[in-house]
């Protein structure tokens, strides 16, 4: 995937848009990540710090790489989101099923 998402033991950071367009290339990286989700239920943050954009197709992949990660055990949580990521997702209607963390 290239410059496209970071990884490291707790954190997931995808790097610009999440759009249709790049629906394979994420869900092949999302399916990844999944299988190497330890055994032992564990808190893992999706930092959305990078993402530019985000369109309906972007927040269902989402939305189904969360809920696959919750039942693995694990606890996901997003965190970071811009003002205007946060706007487009909340105008997307996605606002209660991607429970974004709270602004700081």
């Amino acid at each position: 995937m290239g410059k496209k998402v970071f990884v490291n033991n707790k954190n997931i950071t995808p790097n610009g848009p999440i759009t249709i367009e790049r629906a394979k290339e994420l869900h092949q990286f999302f399916a990844e990540r999944l299988d190497g989700l330890p055994e032992q239920p564990l808190q893992e943050t999706i930092d959305l710090s990078r993402v530019d954009d985000i369109d309906a197709c972007g927040c269902q992949l989402l939305a189904l790489f969360l809920e696959s990660m919750k039942t693995r055990g694990a606890t996901p949580i997003l965190a970071a989101a811009p003002a205007a990521l946060r706007e487009r997702i909340d105008a997307l209607g996605f606002h209660d099923l991607l429970a974004l963390q709270p602004e700081p």
